[in-house]
């Protein structure tokens, strides 16, 4: 590993962490309509299904990452992914993050990901944005998944690290919100995939 990755430790964060990153960090760098509540992360953290990650520098927070854990094991669906937000961008942070996510995650079938994805509901520059997000992830080795989700109102296009086909990753991702959500609410408002 190259002595930038090495300059950085990922290390688990807990309850407090996870509440630390929710009000200063995520609620700033991801809309409202992206964001869960804290108290269902809340609920999976004290079921040991959802995990918050921190990387770094030092003692500086530089990045973090919520992880959300298939109740069958194997698959971990990356919630949210992101540097802070009084760190720089275009370092290589988020590259370093991913690549030690790799390496925690190392044992598990594969990594998840919902980017939001590409369309007519937004601007150009937004589509710009959601077009690099979904490069950052083809470039560290995830691939897409071939399908769009739409989860309460939101379309994701959906990416995997690891070997598994699609069908069996989207089987996962269905189980992620099965497991969590009452029949009519899954009904309603989980699309995986999007319905036509």
């Amino acid at each position: 590993m190259n002595t930038e990755h090495n300059r950085f430790t990922l290390r688990e964060l807990g309850l407090d962490g996870l509440h630390h990153i929710y009000h200063e960090h995520l609620s700033h760098a991801f809309p409202r309509m992206e964001r869960k509540p804290l108290s269902a992360m809340e609920k999976l953290m004290a079921a040991g299904r959802y995990e918050a990650l921190g990387l770094y520098d030092g003692e500086e927070l530089a990045a973090y990452a919520l992880l959300w854990d298939d109740p069958e094991g194997g698959y971990v669906l990356l919630d949210y992914l992101a540097v802070c937000r009084d760190k720089p961008r275009g370092q290589g942070i988020g590259t370093v993050m991913v690549a030690h996510l790799m390496g925690q995650y190392r044992h598990i079938t594969g990594i998840l990901v919902e980017a939001e994805a590409e369309g007519d509901d937004a601007s150009p520059e937004e589509n710009g944005l959601r077009a690099r997000r979904l490069a950052f992830y083809r470039r560290l080795g995830f691939r897409e998944l071939g399908y769009v989700a739409r989860i309460f109102g939101v379309r994701y296009a959906m990416l995997l690290y690891g070997d598994r086909t699609g069908e069996e990753a989207m089987e996962a991702h269905q189980r992620l919100y099965h497991y969590e959500f009452s029949p009519w609410l899954y009904d309603r408002f989980i699309h995986i995939p999007e319905r036509s």
